[in-house]
């Protein structure tokens, strides 16, 4: 198989893949509920401990950690297709967003 070079090609991808295994696009929670799964299965190995622990962890278990970012991807990319919304365009709206916003506050944590 060849590699995804574009959030969009990763996008259209799995909606081949579902189609292709019969899954149904139709909006549901269970992709919500696949998504939070995932993210408290990485997130247990970090609780509790302390930033040099989770450096370790992190370092540790890295394959584990890659592994979780690709399963929250591939159903970021399900869930994305269930509720028509081009991923690489909701990305892009927000990062604007994200990055107008704390670039601001950066520059008024400076002025002060």
């Amino acid at each position: 198989m060849s590699k995804i070079s574009t959030m969009r090609e990763a996008q259209k991808l799995v909606k081949h893949f579902a189609q292709k295994n019969g899954w149904s696009d139709a909006p549901n929670v269970d992709k919500f509920d696949h998504l939070h799964e995932e993210l408290i299965e990485m997130s247990k190995h970090l609780r509790y401990k302390s930033e040099t622990e989770r450096k370790a962890i992190i370092h540790e278990k890295h394959d584990v950690f890659k592994d979780g970012i690709g399963d929250l991807f591939f159903a970021l990319c399900r869930l994305a297709n269930q509720l028509n919304i081009d991923i690489e365009d909701a990305f892009n709206m927000v990062k604007d967003e994200i990055l107008k916003k704390y670039d601001t506050k950066e520059k008024e944590h400076k002025r002060v």
